[in-house]
């Protein structure tokens, strides 16, 4: 009667340790998509400094005239941010390209160094390796960044 009791106990045990975890998985998945960031609006330089001039405006309870001059100074901001990201995006893009020009040589100078065999060798070596970084790129995206289907034309 004993192990009985025990055995039963157990497995009562188990079931609800078990059914536990699937809450807690399927809260967690639904957290995770609630706050995805692919699922913002983007809004123009205006409506993000018009935003945080309201916000500004019912935590401090501003008047009309400083919500006004805070409006401004955020539009401010906010262009001038958006003009040092698109630097950044040129600059990373230029460095991108040196890199590329880089690697290229590289290569060609490890190629002349090679046998024939050795060359094919390498270039089917390298087309896997580009083969995998795809897939795993894939698995990433596919994982992190379920964007809505009009976004991924862009």
């Amino acid at each position: 009667m004993r192990k009985l009791l025990f055995t039963v106990a157990f497995a009562v045990l188990g079931f609800t340790a078990s059914y536990a975890q699937q809450v807690e998985k399927t809260e967690r998945a639904e957290r995770a998509q609630r706050t995805h960031r692919t699922e913002r609006v983007k809004l123009s330089a205006e409506e993000r400094a018009e935003k945080a001039a309201t916000a500004l405006e019912t935590k401090l309870s501003l008047t009309a005239d400083q919500k006004a001059k805070i409006k401004q100074i955020e539009l401010d901001r906010i262009k001038a941010h958006d003009g040092l990201r698109k630097k950044d995006e040129a600059t990373m893009k230029a460095k991108f390209e040196e890199r590329k020009v880089a690697m290229k040589a590289h290569q060609d100078k490890i190629d002349a160094v090679l046998t024939a065999e050795q060359k094919t060798k390498l270039a089917a070596s390298r087309e896997e390796m580009k083969n995998k970084m795809k897939e795993r790129g894939k698995e990433r995206k596919g994982r992190f960044h379920k964007a809505p289907k009009a976004e991924q034309g862009k």
